[in-house]
């Protein structure tokens, strides 16, 4: 499997802009790997984020402010204040409500033209194809591992691309999954969560941020990175981290990229 590979447009493009529109992604407009007709793409684009939590808050912000013109976002948790620390989508007036609800609300004051459709459900193997087949994209912004694999195989099953990242206590990793992904040469090999770790680690080694802690900054960091690929995955600029594993040490502020065959497990 080749890295740094470009891959076609998820999505094509929608009507032309408004001129809000042009006025509010003005700073798009003159990026040459964007511009108006990713923008878009943008606008047509349907993307569903599980977990609006330390990642998925930063990565709906983002993709909001970016002009995605549907969010779907999927979490069946109430908003905690000990959540504030890195989930920055929600204030502290919106503890004790649904996270889902509560982001809906924020992302429709940042920009009133994005569709938010707000899943107040845990992800299962019984529904997850139901709500995860509407949309064109899927970003996993989870914090365990049995929700992790669902996504991964309805998504494989469906077709559809997953932004995937993950983060414990000052470490984070990200990348793309894709099972069948097209390239400007025709079909790619696709390559899934099970490529990387066929099944999910032990229940007895799990842990979890309220046992080993979380640094809220570094979820920002992740989650705009999140929503960065999926920016490129709809519009087709740039290379995606498909294929690639990008590791990130937030302590020594050190990166480093580990390459993804399919059917080649790396532990």
């Amino acid at each position: 499997m080749a890295v740094n590979m470009r891959l076609d447009p998820l999505v094509d493009p929608g009507p032309e802009l408004s001129a809000s529109d042009r006025e509010r992604f003005a700073r798009h407009l003159p990026i040459p790997e964007l511009g108006e007709l990713a923008q878009r793409r943008l606008r047509a684009a349907k993307v569903c984020v599980v977990g609006a939590g330390g990642l998925g808050s930063p990565a709906l912000l983002y993709l909001a402010a970016a002009g995605v013109g549907t969010l779907g976002i999927v979490d069946a948790d109430t908003v905690e204040l000990v959540n504030l620390q890195r989930q920055v989508l929600h204030a502290t007036d919106g503890v004790g409500v649904a996270k889902a609800s509560s982001a809906a609300a924020r992302l429709a004051e940042l920009d009133p033209g994005v569709r938010v459709v707000p899943h107040v459900v845990r992800l299962a193997a019984d529904n997850a194809a139901e709500i995860l087949g509407g949309y064109d994209l899927v970003v996993d912004a989870v914090d365990n591992y049995p929700t992790r694999y669902v996504i991964s195989d309805a998504c494989a099953d469906l077709g559809i691309p997953v932004v995937w990242g993950a983060v414990l206590v000052t470490r984070a990793q990200v990348s793309v999954f894709w099972s069948r992904p097209r390239g400007p040469e025709g079909p790619v090999p696709g390559i899934t969560l099970r490529d990387l770790h066929p099944e999910p680690p032990d229940p007895a080694t799990w842990v979890t941020a309220a046992q080993v802690g979380v640094l809220g900054a570094m979820c920002g960091q992740v989650g705009a990175l999140m929503a960065t690929e999926a920016v490129k995955l709809i519009t087709g600029a740039g290379e995606p981290l498909f294929g690639r594993l990008l590791y990130l040490d937030s302590m020594t502020a050190r990166t480093a990229e580990i390459p993804i065959t399919r059917g080649v497990t790396h532990e």
